[in-house]
């Protein structure tokens, strides 16, 4: 599986960069969500990897068919890029990402970054990795010296009541910032980079791979009410877990009605 899910990535990535350098063809799916030629090409290169070497496979993918199996006993869950609006923009944060499940469980799963050269990759019950190397999340202990990475789309924070949490958790702790991808964030937590990130609306393509690299790398991924991820969370903190439960509390403790 880490050779198929690597060698899926590694070659995804240099497919949508070759499509970058010749120029894309843009679509718009609905307002302020775009989709890309190289998005297609991404998931149509994965997606037939998977067809012949995994044949009984279910496949879920953001491009693709969303009424996928989530229990089935073989599921591929695939973002062919994450963070096309930055891919689009010549922001060179954006990433592919491949997961497998077994009746909703996570049993393998790798992100890539191309335009920073990093390939995680985990499986259950081993140690994540970074271009080959293990990796681990950070030690930091104090919740004043953490450094953040939230969700970009401010908008969906507030309409939910939590954008003064959000503000006040920036004050208390050192930092917070806001890449506009999903399996960068993840994969900079799992490496010790940054100590936590909070998501407020994900689709399961967003985080299937990435959520389980943090586990692997010995942080923790709850909801906001601290319970443990499956496929159907939308709303996810992330984190070295040294200061997990009190995170989830103070999103709480300061939601808005």
């Amino acid at each position: 599986m880490k050779l198929f899910i690597e060698s899926c990535l590694r070659d995804s990535a240099r497919l949508i960069e070759k499509m970058r350098a010749r120029g894309l063809k843009i679509t718009a799916k609905k307002r302020n969500d775009m989709v890309t030629s190289a998005d297609f090409a991404s998931q149509a290169l994965i997606e037939a990897r998977i067809r012949k070497e995994f044949p009984g496979a279910h496949i879920l993918s953001e491009e693709g068919d969303f009424k996928a199996d989530l229990l089935a006993d073989s599921l591929f869950v695939i973002d062919p890029i994450d963070g096309t609006h930055n891919f689009i923009q010549g922001i060179p944060i954006y990433g592919v990402s491949l997961a497998h499940f077994s009746g909703g469980k996570p049993t393998a799963g790798g992100t890539i970054i191309p335009r920073q050269n990093m390939l995680f990759y985990a499986e259950k019950g081993k140690p994540a990795l970074l271009n080959g190397k293990k990796i681990s999340v950070s030690k930091t202990a104090k919740l004043e010296d953490f450094f953040f990475l939230c969700d970009s789309r401010l908008h969906t924070i507030k309409d939910q009541g939590f954008l003064k949490a959000v503000v006040e958790l920036e004050r208390l702790s050192q930092h917070t910032r806001f890449t506009g991808c999903s399996v960068f964030e993840l994969g900079a937590v799992a490496c010790g980079m940054v100590d936590a990130g909070l998501y407020f609306k994900l689709k399961p393509y967003d985080f299937a791979a990435g959520a389980l690299i943090v586990e692997q790398a010995g942080g923790k991924v709850t909801d906001f009410d601290g319970k443990r991820w499956s496929l159907s969370t939308k709303q996810f903190v992330f984190s070295n877990g040294r200061q997990h439960r009190q995170i989830v509390e103070f999103l709480q403790s300061n939601k808005e009605s």
